[in-house]
């Protein structure tokens, strides 16, 4: 396959799995406590570059919002600018050093939700809520979602890795 076909396609895939896998968590009762639009996100860091990484980060919240009416504004910007950070630090990570996947993994998601934190104090703000306790409940809210992601990802992404459609990806700089 053409590397910017590839590039095209899974970039589609993981923005479609970041919409589909919301409403499966919804249907199923898990609800957004598992960060469900995290993972596919996440897991294009492993397969794509940054600019890539970033058009899906911001993508995935986008069109689950147009499809679904969900994350409803202003939680969509928060999300949209989350998500970029988590996927390009994924891809980052993952293609410059030499950290295991859980590693990688772990940094994005620590640096996303640094930037959650940031980010959900101004929410607040807008909601009425006082910034420090809307930064300390959004981030709190997704630890169990961190946490299941932590534990189960690094397996994933192995498993993927050695998918022929995956196996072409080129390290990029």
């Amino acid at each position: 396959m053409n590397p910017r076909t590839q590039k095209i396609t899974l970039s589609a895939m993981f923005v479609a799995l970041g919409v589909l896998f919301p409403l499966l968590f919804h249907v199923t009762g898990l609800g957004a406590v598992f960060l469900p639009m995290f993972w596919p996100v996440a897991a294009a860091g492993f397969f794509l570059p940054p600019l890539s990484c970033v058009l899906v980060g911001v993508a995935t919240p986008g069109l689950s919002f147009l499809l679904t009416g969900m994350p409803p504004p202003p939680v969509l910007q928060v999300m949209a600018v989350e998500l970029a950070v988590l996927a390009v630090t994924v891809s980052l990570a993952h293609s410059r050093t030499g950290m295991p996947v859980f590693g990688v993994l772990l940094l994005g998601l620590v640096t996303s939700r640094i930037v959650l934190f940031a980010a959900a104090g101004s929410l607040g703000s807008f909601l009425g809520i006082p910034p420090r306790f809307a930064s300390f409940a959004y981030v709190a809210k997704g630890l169990p979602g961190v946490l299941v992601m932590l534990a189960i990802a690094p397996l994933l992404v192995g498993r993927l890795k050695r998918e022929p459609v995956f196996m072409r990806r080129k390290k990029h700089a």
